[in-house]
């Protein structure tokens, strides 16, 4: 037993001893939500906040590290207003440039300790912090490599646009690359059009270009560019990227490019045009028809019944209702999408 005891003894010493080095001054405490965000909300942070962001006052490294000090361990402040405080602070960050904030700073903020603690709203077993000031300090580097990575690329368009695509093919970091889409949203016509050619000559053996291609094809509203999309387009980027077409193009266009997703591209890239675009063009019959008839479809009937699910006018209702009356694949779906929109209202009421 004795030889047993030995080492866990000195394992609990040793958790106990690194616990008290890494603890805060004040212990975490558990919270319900609604009093700590009352608690949080009976001071006036604000004022504090704009006085520590102010770029003089950030200068003094030492001066600012006491400042923060102080609002973690105010005793005249519940906790959760010490800890607003301090998660405002840390997200005003991203209005100054990096050089701006010592490096002490950020270090301070990436690994303080929250100490107000409430139930996660979707696992209430869980605990997390009501302010989470390591995530908001991340969120400030993201915001200022993607506003560098911006800057680097405004200067790369004006002397060779096309390296800017090399680049972004390149780049690992989603920072880097949305700074580079950044870059493009106030580029020149003719160096968007520069980028977009060069992207396209490599899009179909690199399809990481996506962002790219859409990016560029939203500003000019090129059509074979957004064919090439529909074609080879890829990830996460391909679904915002077709909302952000739907946005930029004439009705007319957005239902020709839907035919064509629905004739040519793959089942994938089809059924996100068709989620992307169908709102819009949902009163159009000429597209409703092309819907119903992908009903039985084995790789596209499932999105277009999910489209027509979606806010049908009567006539789309009356079509679903003919369509479900026989027990064919198309029928099925047909009553799931009447199914779906019943729902749909069913709760609505009830709300």
């Amino acid at each position: 037993m004795k030889n047993y005891l030995v080492p866990v003894i000195s394992l609990c010493l040793f958790v106990c001893a690194n616990s008290t080095f890494a603890a805060n001054p004040v212990p975490y405490k558990q919270w319900d939500r609604s009093s700590a965000v009352a608690a949080a909300r009976s001071v006036n942070v604000d004022i504090t906040v704009r006085e520590m962001t102010n770029i003089s006052s950030l200068a003094d490294v030492d001066a600012t590290l006491e400042r923060l000090r102080h609002m973690e361990t105010r005793s005249d402040w519940p906790m959760p207003a010490r800890e607003a405080a301090l998660y405002k602070f840390t997200r005003s960050l991203t209005e100054v440039p990096r050089s701006a904030v010592a490096v002490e700073v950020m270090q301070y903020l990436e690994t303080y300790e929250a100490r107000t603690l409430v139930p996660n709203e979707h696992h209430g077993d869980t605990l997390v912090p009501l302010f989470n000031i390591r995530g908001a300090a991340a969120g400030v580097e993201n915001s200022w490599q993607r506003t560098e990575s911006a800057a680097g690329a405004a200067e790369l368009l004006e002397s060779n646009p096309e390296a800017l695509v090399a680049a972004y093919a390149r780049s690992r970091n989603n920072n880097q690359q949305f700074g580079y889409l950044d870059a493009l949203g106030q580029a020149r016509m003719a160096e968007v059009i520069a980028v977009q050619n060069a992207a396209l000559e490599q899009f179909e053996q690199s399809p990481q270009l996506t962002r790219v291609v859409g990016k560029t094809a939203a500003i000019t509203a090129d059509t074979y560019a957004a064919q090439q999309l529909l074609i080879n387009g890829r990830g996460a980027g391909l679904a915002s990227a077709l909302r952000q077409l739907d946005q930029r193009l004439p009705p007319s266009e957005t239902a020709a490019l839907l035919t064509y997703a629905i004739q040519n591209a793959s089942a994938h890239n089809a059924s996100l045009a068709i989620a992307a675009w169908w709102p819009r063009l949902r009163h159009d019959a000429a597209i409703r028809d092309l819907l119903v008839e992908q009903l039985a479809n084995p790789k596209l009937g499932g999105a277009a019944a999910l489209a027509l699910a979606r806010s049908p006018d009567i006539q789309t209702i009356k079509i679903l209702q003919d369509t479900a009356g026989n027990g064919s694949v198309a029928a099925k779906r047909a009553q799931m999408a009447l199914d779906i929109n019943r729902n749909r209202l069913v709760g609505e009421v009830r709300q």
